[in-house]
C-alpha cells in the first residue's frame, strides 16, 4: 500500500520540485512578467494536486465537504425551523450560498500561513511575493468553479434554476467575490509573519460572519412583501450591507429564482448599493498595499 500511495505522490511532488527550481532561477531580460505568471499557474495547479494526492476520494471531498453543510443546515433551517417557507427554491439558494461561502472562508483561511510555510522559498529565491498567496487562492478558485459549474448543470437540467439574461450577472458578481477574497488574503497573510495569533481570530470570526452573511437564510427571512416591494427586517438590511451577502443575494437572484421575495440587493439598499461594492474595493486595495509595504520584511521575520 505504501508503494502504491507514494506512486501517486511522486507526480505531484515533481511537479512542486521543478517548480521551486524555476523559482530560484533568475528572471531575464523582458521575459521577467510571463516568467511570473507561469510560476503563479505552475504554483496553483501544483496545489491543487498535491490537495487530493495521495487520498482515497481525491476531488470528492470538495464537494462532500459542502454538501454535508449543506445537509445539515437543511435541517436544520428547513425542516426544523421552516425557514424554506419564506422563499423560493429554498434548497438551491441554500446550496449555492454554502458553496460560495465554502470557497471564501477556505482560500482565506488558507491564505492566512501562505507567507510563512512558504518560508524556504522566500529566503531561497526573489520574486514578488504575491504570487504565493495569488497561487493559493486560484488553486482553490479551480475547486470552486468545478463545484458551481456542476451546480449549475445538474440544477440546470432538473429545472431548479431560472436562468436568463440575469444570469450574466454572476460575471462580475464572481469577479466582485474574488477581488474581496484576495484582498483579504493579501491582508491576512503578510500580517500573519508578525502577528502569529490572527490566525484563531480570523477562524473564530469566520464562524461568527457564516451567519451575517445570510448564508443559511434568504434575506427575505421574517420579510413581508408589499405591492410587489420587499419590506426586510432592520436588521436584514445592516446584513444586506455585508460584502459577501450582496454577493451571494445577487447571485442567488441571478441564478436561482425571480421570487420578489429574492431581489437585487440594489433593490433593499438603493443607493446604498455602492457601500458593499466600496469595501470589496478598498480591501482589495489595502490589502495589496500593505502587503506590498511589509514583504521586504518578511525574510528577517521567517
Amino acid at each position: 500500500m505504501v508503494p502504491a500511495v507514494l506512486g501517486r505522490l511522486r507526480p505531484a511532488m515533481a511537479t512542486a520540485t521543478t517548480t521551486e527550481q524555476r523559482l530560484a532561477a533568475p528572471p531575464t531580460g523582458g521575459r521577467g512578467m510571463r516568467r511570473h505568471l507561469n510560476l503563479t499557474r505552475e504554483l496553483a495547479v501544483t496545489q491543487f494536486k498535491l490537495k487530493y494526492t495521495g487520498s482515497v476520494l481525491g476531488y470528492l471531498w470538495s464537494l462532500l465537504k459542502p454538501l454535508m453543510t449543506f445537509a445539515i443546515m437543511y435541517a436544520v433551517f428547513d425542516r426544523l425551523l421552516h425557514a424554506g417557507q419564506t422563499s423560493d427554491r429554498f434548497t438551491m439558494q441554500l446550496l449555492v450560498g454554502i458553496v460560495i461561502w465554502t470557497f471564501f472562508a477556505e482560500t482565506t483561511i488558507t491564505a492566512v500561513n501562505t507567507i510563512v510555510v512558504n518560508g524556504n522559498l522566500i529566503n531561497k529565491a526573489k520574486f514578488p511575493r504575491a504570487i504565493l498567496v495569488v497561487a493559493s487562492s486560484l488553486s482553490s478558485l479551480m475547486t470552486f468553479s468545478i463545484n458551481l459549474t456542476l451546480i449549475v448543470l445538474i440544477a440546470g437540467l432538473s429545472h431548479n434554476l431560472s436562468l436568463g439574461w440575469q444570469s450574466l450577472a454572476v460575471i462580475p458578481l464572481l469577479i466582485e467575490l474574488y477581488a474581496l477574497v484576495i484582498g483579504i488574503s493579501l491582508l491576512l497573510s503578510a500580517l500573519f509573519v508578525f502577528y502569529r495569533d490572527l490566525g484563531h481570530i480570523w477562524e473564530i470570526f469566520t464562524q461568527l460572519l457564516f451567519y451575517g452573511s445570510a448564508v443559511v437564510f434568504p434575506l427575505s427571512l421574517r420579510g413581508a412583501v408589499v405591492n410587489g416591494v420587499l419590506q426586510p427586517i432592520a436588521l436584514m438590511n445592516l446584513i444586506a450591507l455585508n460584502p459577501v451577502t450582496q454577493i451571494i443575494e445577487d447571485v442567488r437572484h441571478a441564478l436561482v429564482t425571480q421570487d420578489p421575495r429574492v431581489p437585487w440587493t440594489a433593490t433593499l439598499l438603493g443607493a446604498r448599493i455602492l457601500l458593499p461594492i466600496a469595501v470589496t474595493v478598498t480591501v482589495a486595495v489595502v490589502g495589496l498595499a500593505v502587503f506590498q509595504r511589509l514583504a521586504p520584511r518578511f525574510s528577517e521575520n521567517l
